[in-house]
């Protein structure tokens, strides 16, 4: 049986959710929920390799697996120290892949890896993703809020406290979401 290259497997949606959901602090199952119209893992996913290519994606994943397999088991928030190469000055060609991912699932937008603002400015966004992208965007769970002319919520939702960031998906254990 023949897999078209193009559509990747259930196994790499879901080692790319759990490693972008090391990456951002977010929950994996929020990041990649079991009923998942929108599919944002796998737009992303697919986004991503066409911009850095498969090999360089297949690499970043077998590091994350690796990462993920070790004993003793590492935090998710070791795992996204080591991929993000905080402790380095310079950040390796993955480290900067992994920049980008956090990015995209932040703002929805593609920022190329290892392009730098200038004068204190952030680099401009290659193009926001989808329209979808961008309003399902993990900032505005942070935020816990919403972008302007879109909201989830119903009327009135304003005139009470929001809900806590473990609500919205972020991952509060270990002293994420601090």
């Amino acid at each position: 049986m023949t897999t078209n290259p193009s559509t990747p497997s259930e196994s790499t949606l879901q080692a790319f959710a759990d490693m972008s959901a090391a990456l951002t602090g977010f929950q994996s199952s929020f990041i990649r929920p079991f009923l998942d119209p929108v599919n944002l893992s796998g737009t992303f996913y697919s986004f991503a390799v066409s911009q850095v290519g498969q090999p360089r994606m297949d690499a970043l994943l077998n590091t994350f697996n690796n990462l993920s397999n070790q004993t003793p088991k590492l935090t998710p928030q070791q795992i996204a120290d080591t991929l993000l190469e905080t402790a380095l000055d310079a950040p390796s060609l993955q480290a900067q892949l992994c920049q980008s991912i956090v990015a995209m699932w932040y703002l929805g937008s593609w920022y190329t890896p290892g392009v730098l603002g200038g004068n204190g400015f952030a680099p401009p966004a290659l193009q926001v993703i989808t329209s979808q992208a961008y309003t399902k965007s993990l900032v505005w769970n942070l935020a816990q809020s919403h972008p302007m002319g879109f909201s989830p919520f119903t009327f009135g939702y304003w005139s009470q406290e929001p809900a806590s960031l473990q609500t919205f998906g972020v991952d509060t254990s270990n002293g994420g979401g601090q």
